[in-house]
């Protein structure tokens, strides 16, 4: 009697697993965990096929993840996709990457791409509301990245905690001999924003300093020109800063380009401390004193536990919380 065709799908099923899962287990089964091997060797047996083979899945059978982010054009998160397809690729996953908000008008959209192409799971790296992550999760589990609601609980996330991170790097500013510290930030719309902002002003407290309210800027996007335009009005104006902490390691690139044009050296005259620690931080002349942010690591964790909900969809990820370290570079005195 002609056995009956045993799919990998159906093994999936038996086993309470993937289909990635299965066929990790059968072509490379040092991938996965030791028990959940087991499991699907199991379902194997229950269904009585022994199946061997070497070649790759197919397409058809490699689950998509939709990595969701605000612009591609921000050299931070190209560094969070990297790490992102890292860890996709190594478990036999496609990484869709899709560029767009997540406010009400998008968030209807958003949910139909996930079920037009059949999502596996999503990584966000917008922020969402309670509401629009319950959305989200009915269609698949998702993961939050960097930015993550602190009011919506059980919705894991893996991010930094920007607010230590802020006051350690505006602090330091302060201890190099600096007491007129502006800050440059980005939309506060975002939770970064907020926290390093948070953080900028605890430092001051503790310094028991004060600086005029215009020389906290908030700007609505990461954008090089318009902060080299805003730190070139700072910079023109009396009295001026003698220190900037920036949540772009590009806008401290804007504060080194501004303070030439004046004739101000960096930094003798004007320090400056960045923030995400990208590649051409060493590039600038001088370089970047900034924090660390580990993007790579920040993608391929996200990743990782969005792979392991996807695989065991009764287990609830622990959140995450990532060092940030500050590295010294030129752009600051050394103490």
């Amino acid at each position: 009697m002609k056995q009956e065709k045993i799919t990998i799908e159906k093994i999936a099923r038996q086993a309470g697993v993937s289909p990635a899962t299965v066929s990790r287990v059968l072509n490379h089964r040092e991938q996965v965990k030791a028990d959940t091997a087991k499991r699907v060797e199991s379902a194997m047996a229950a269904l009585g096929y022994a199946f061997e083979s070497t070649a790759p899945p197919s397409i058809e059978e490699q689950p998509l993840i939709v990595l969701n982010i605000p612009g591609i054009e921000n050299v931070f998160y190209q560094e969070v996709i990297k790490g992102a397809r890292v860890s996709a690729k190594a478990h036999g996953c496609h990484l869709l990457i899709n560029e767009s908000p997540l406010d009400r008008g998008s968030i209807r959209n958003f949910c139909n791409l996930l079920h037009r192409v059949n999502a596996a799971g999503s990584i966000l790296l917008n922020r969402a509301s309670e509401e629009q992550l319950k959305q989200i999760r009915a269609i698949t589990p998702l993961v939050q990245c960097c930015e993550y609601n602190e009011d919506a609980a059980g919705y894991p996330y893996v991010s930094i905690d920007d607010f230590s991170a802020a006051e350690a790097a505006t602090g330091y500013l302060y201890h190099c001999g600096c007491n007129k510290i502006a800050l440059i930030n980005g939309p506060l719309s975002f939770k970064y924003a907020v926290k390093r902002q948070e953080g900028y002003l605890s430092a001051l407290k503790k310094a028991e300093i004060s600086v005029p309210q215009n020389w906290i800027i908030q700007l609505p996007e990461i954008n090089y020109q318009m902060a080299y335009a805003a730190i070139c009005r700072l910079l023109n104006s009396e009295p001026r800063p003698n220190a900037f902490f920036v949540v772009s390691d590009i806008f401290a690139a804007a504060v080194i380009r501004a303070a030439k044009r004046f004739k101000l050296n960096v930094p003798k005259d004007i320090m400056v401390v960045g923030f995400d620690n990208i590649e051409f931080s060493t590039m600038t002349c001088p370089s970047i004193t900034t924090v660390n942010q580990p993007c790579l690591q920040l993608g391929y964790t996200a990743c990782e536990m969005l792979l392991e909900m996807m695989e065991n969809p009764s287990s609830s990820p622990k959140s995450l919380i990532l060092d940030a370290d500050l590295v010294i570079r030129e752009s600051t005195a050394k103490i």
